[in-house]
């Protein structure tokens, strides 16, 4: 996640429309000027345009460049052609206004390279000089459209300029130069240049120190700083985050004065990246405590959240949020909240949010089908693709990893063979690590054991530990101790350093009371130092998700929860005796 500075750069040129005028200009407007202000409908623009005409005021500067601004402030490609038309007809000399209109117009309807394209003729212009909100608007229009040689042309233009330039025009150029990722020091000179430094200028020089990983030097300026505001803070914030220190992090949030939504969802996206999803999930609460108004991206997060922790009922909490605020889900937020619902165990309300997508784009689609994988619903699956392929929706490498798990779990060998080999024939796609490793379960759960074997030694790419990981799982699942001691072998060989390698081999060893092999295995881990790492499980119960790790007695109801583990266990042996005596 990153802040950009952009938004108060682009918040200044408003002023330009009170541009300072000589005395001799200052009068009061014509009644047929002051009309443009009450227009609210281009066709009344037009009706204005036609009495200027009539009236010859269309000749005087301040009249015609209203008429322009009026125009040009409707954001619409239909009225900035008519504008852009009147400016390229007006029979008088053009000024800086006139200009800096039609440059903030292209900028402000997506349409970065014209506006470049006009400045270019300002510069050639006799009549008009650049002032102190051109450069806003044109190194705005550079970064937009990446054009690095043109932006450093225009800041070369704006050192030779007699115009002593304020600090929105300074800070407009330090965003230009962190967008083209020329950051650091090359920012630092630049706001060594701002005779009367903003805040936003300030701001800016963190964040180019925070881009270039130099959160030292940014956390000094932060400190040196006159005055600060929740920009200021947030932009340290994710600075920290993004550097994985979330202590730092999370005193810095705490001592905020201030927090916006970027803040809370930036601590949110840093427990879980660092796979904290409790911590997460617990700072959304604070969130809900404080009422901060959540929009689609924090959604987004917070879903995966749900999903990561199996968290149904906080799931269930944000999907009511979406209906209650009337933000309708996207294809982005639909996808989060298939995968939450998959992943919590209600695939049917998974299914319901997929129905109601409207614009169902390749990656919703992919998610139903991780979802319908993930509950062993193959042959549903199976169809949902066909109809993809139907609706014209082109698989992409997601999809056949999804499709082809949906086979390995529903045990569909014959059908997960023909995808993949539908795979190998899209001359547009071309299978990766993942897609052997689905076919190497596949073969492998349904017994093929040698299959599996042949496809690991003959495939075009060398394969890596998960591949052969899935095929020692086969293994074991199938009790084949002589495969399962090569592949075990090979496995250790290519990643000496893996504890679960060892972990799985010396399991299969036990099942058939290798005890010797066992210990040879469990040494050889101890001289390398490593050590089984603790499993971990979580449930969620009445909103509160709790989190259990092996042999961990700190959960205050863990005596309570160890005793009926045991009746389980107890009831769980004796019925298998039951079934041993039949």
């Amino acid at each position: 996640m990153s802040i950009s500075c952009a938004p108060y750069i682009l918040s200044t040129p408003n002023k330009m429309a009170h541009n300072p005028r000589p005395k001799s200009e200052l009068r009061r407007p014509d009644p047929a000027i002051s009309l443009l202000q009450l227009c609210k409908k281009v066709e009344e623009l037009k009706q204005v345009h036609t009495l200027l005409v009539k009236t010859s005021l269309i000749r005087e500067k301040h009249a015609f460049g209203r008429l322009l601004l009026s125009f040009a402030s409707f954001d619409n490609l239909g009225t900035l052609d008519y504008a852009q038309k009147l400016f390229d007809t007006v029979d008088i000399p053009r000024n800086s206004f006139m200009y800096n209109t039609m440059i903030r117009a292209y900028v402000n309807c997506g349409n970065p390279r014209e506006a470049f394209v006009v400045y270019s003729e300002m510069v050639c212009e006799d009549s008009a000089r650049p002032d102190d909100f051109t450069f806003t608007f044109v190194f705005s229009a550079c970064s937009k459209f990446n054009a690095v040689s043109e932006g450093k042309q225009a800041h070369a233009q704006m050192i030779k300029c007699a115009v002593k330039f304020g600090p929105h025009s300074w800070n407009s150029l330090m965003d230009f130069y962190m967008k083209i990722g020329e950051i650091g020091t090359v920012i630092h000179r630049l706001f060594d240049r701002i005779e009367n430094p903003d805040i936003v200028s300030w701001n800016c020089l963190i964040d180019g120190y925070v881009k270039s990983s130099n959160l030292g030097q940014a956390r000094r300026v932060f400190d040196e700083m006159p005055q600060r505001d929740v920009v200021s803070w947030t932009i340290m914030l994710v600075g920290y985050v993004n550097a994985g220190l979330l202590s730092e992090a999370s005193y810095l949030f705490n001592e905020m004065p201030e927090r916006n939504l970027v803040s809370w969802t930036a601590l949110i996206n840093g427990y879980l990246k660092m796979g904290n999803y409790g911590r997460a999930l617990d700072i959304f609460k604070e969130m809900q405590m404080a009422e901060v108004e959540m929009d689609e991206i924090t959604i987004t997060t917070l879903l995966s959240a749900c999903a990561k922790l199996g968290a149904l009922d906080q799931g269930r909490w944000l999907h009511t949020y979406l209906d209650k605020s009337g933000v309708k889900a996207d294809a982005h937020l639909s996808t989060a909240l298939i995968d939450m619902y998959s992943k919590c165990g209600r695939i049917d309300l998974a299914r319901k949010v997929f129905k109601e997508t409207e614009d169902k784009k390749v990656f919703v689609w992919n998610s139903m089908l991780g979802g319908l994988a993930m509950h062993s619903f193959g042959e549903e699956a199976v169809e949902l693709f066909d109809k993809m392929i139907k609706y014209g929706i082109e698989p992409n490498e997601i999809t056949y990893i999804c499709i082809l798990a949906a086979c390995n779990h529903s045990g569909l060998v014959s059908v997960g063979l023909s995808l993949f080999n539908q795979l190998i024939e899209d001359h547009k796609l071309q299978p990766k690590m993942e897609h052997y490793g689905c076919l190497v379960d596949l073969l492998g759960r349904a017994g093929l054991l040698y299959e599996a074997f042949r496809l690991v030694k003959t495939m075009p790419l060398q394969a890596d530990g998960t591949v052969w990981r899935a095929l020692l799982g086969a293994c074991k699942l199938h009790g084949n101790v002589k495969m399962a001691d090569q592949v075990g072998r090979i496995l250790i060989k290519l990643e000496p350093l893996n504890h679960m390698n060892y972990v799985l081999l010396s399991n299969i060893y036990a099942t058939v009371n290798r005890w010797e092999i066992v210990g040879e295995l469990r040494r050889e881990m101890k001289v390398k130092g490593l050590t089984k790492m603790p499993g971990c499980s979580m449930i969620e119960l009445n909103g509160v998700v709790h989190e259990f790790v092996a042999r961990d007695s700190s959960h205050p109801r863990s005596r309570e929860i160890y005793e009926l583990l045991n009746i389980m266990t107890n009831h769980a042996k004796e019925s298998m005796n039951c079934y041993d005596d039949l």
